[in-house]
């Protein structure tokens, strides 16, 4: 934070990765002590350096140096950043060249430059064949991705039997997507050929839990949770499983912990705890987390009652089509709790939910539609029982008032509406007279 010299050497890769994973004030104090007037063509030359110094080996770790030494750069503020040249095409270029000289890490990370059009255009033939490259190498990364491209006929013919193929030969190099693909296949038995075996399915799931995989620990928490997939109900095992894929951020085992905690079930009940994590997974816009928060919110368990808050979440959820939330918003509205009374709302959100087969809402859908259907009676009935004079004086004065303004004779429009009154006052009181009957 010195201050850098303007122009770098080319550095022997140990001084590369000590930059890579130097505090993010290493590029920041390097912009700021640059001139302003020599900014552009110094940060330029510092990014190139630093792209360059990059070793060509067949061993080089690229991936892990490459997005970090991307952070920093994007680190720097707005002005430095409008500053540099293309990222994207920089980065393409340099795995390109190490690619060419055969790293496999490079070859992989070109397949995915390839396949999502970063700094080239999209080509998955030429991701696939870079992925065959690094995969000849034994490439866990890479024999995955074929795995994918076969399952799904992306830059290959579409082939689901070939893709197990592929994922066997990366989860036989511990790679743990692929183990957990196998497990889903096996779980399955989905695919022409392949019988369905739940033993092999959870032996799958529980490599892939042991070595961290956040949806294998989930996979597995479900097994266990319902007693299925060939395990036996488990409730605390199904707990633990939960919580180490909810402490990875993984927004269903957060919800599904959530519920662990608010029913009791491998744990002690624990409203406190439940709405927290059904909080988190809602910010992550998991539907039925968001339902379950607004409830929350709406009853007052594990939080303070707010009827703003559960309306704002019962609105998300909603409008992800969970049916009980767009139920639940219905009655608000219906109701007016936490918003305004409106009927018409109440009446689209039931119709949302009855949609959907929910059976209370079809229920209330059909008493609003009755309610309204009673009320234009009401209102045919009273219509009927209205005094003729008072039509007939109407329709005279609009008539009278039509003419006066054809004419131009305001004047006489206005004591033509003038005799209007005179006349429907005096057919009110012979109606009244009369007991509304005409005169």
């Amino acid at each position: 934070q010195a201050g850098l010299p303007l122009r770098l050497p080319r550095m022997p890769s140990v001084v590369l990765l000590t930059l890579c994973v130097t505090p993010e004030a290493l590029l920041r104090g390097a912009s700021s002590a640059i001139p302003r007037a020599a900014s552009t063509r110094s940060l330029t030359t510092l990014r190139s350096n630093l792209l360059r110094s990059f070793p060509s080996s067949a061993t080089a770790p690229l991936s892990p140096l490459v997005p970090s030494l991307r952070g920093r750069v994007w680190a720097l503020s707005q002005p430095a950043r409008s500053m540099l040249s293309d990222p994207d095409a920089d980065y393409f270029n340099t795995v390109k060249d190490m690619a060419d000289k055969g790293n496999a890490e490079a070859q992989f990370n070109l397949g995915m430059c390839y396949m999502a059009g970063r700094g080239c255009d999209m080509d998955e033939p030429q991701a696939v064949k870079y992925y065959t490259l690094s995969a000849e190498q034994g490439n866990a990364e890479a024999l995955y991705n074929l795995g994918v491209c076969s399952y799904y006929g992306r830059g290959l013919q579409k082939d689901k039997l070939a893709a197990m193929e592929w994922y066997a030969k990366a989860a036989d190099k511990g790679h743990t997507p692929a183990q957990f693909a196998l497990g889903v296949c096996y779980e399955k038995g989905f695919l022409p050929g392949l019988e369905k075996d739940t033993k092999k399915a959870i032996s799958f799931f529980e490599a892939a839990a042991e070595a961290g995989d956040a949806a294998a620990q989930f996979k597995l928490g479900e097994a266990y949770f319902y007693g299925r997939t060939g395990v036996t109900e488990d409730f605390e095992k199904a707990f633990r499983l939960f919580k180490m894929a909810s402490d990875q951020g993984l927004a269903k085992a957060q919800y599904n912990l959530g519920m662990c905690y608010y029913y009791g079930q491998g744990v002690d009940n624990n409203e406190e705890q439940a709405a927290q994590l059904f909080l988190k997974a809602a910010v992550q816009g998991h539907p039925q987390a968001e339902y379950q928060i607004a409830s929350c919110y709406y009853t007052g368990k594990g939080v303070d009652k707010d009827m703003d808050k559960a309306v704002t979440w019962f609105t998300k959820a909603a409008n992800q089509s969970h049916p009980v939330a767009q139920y639940s918003l219905a009655q608000c509205y219906y109701y007016g709790r936490g918003v305004e009374k409106d009927e018409d709302k109440a009446m689209q959100f039931y119709k949302m939910a009855a949609s959907q087969g929910h059976a209370q809402a079809k229920y209330w859908l059909g008493i609003i539609i009755q309610n309204k259907q009673k009320e234009a009676e009401c209102r045919q009935r009273e219509a009927r029982k209205q005094p003729k004079g008072y039509v007939k004086a109407a329709e005279g004065g609009a008539k009278a008032a039509e003419r006066g303004r054809e004419s131009g004779q305001m004047g006489a429009g206005l004591r033509c509406v003038s005799q209007l009154g005179k006349a429907m006052h005096k057919g009110v009181d012979a109606a009244d007279s009369t007991g509304g009957q005409p005169g």
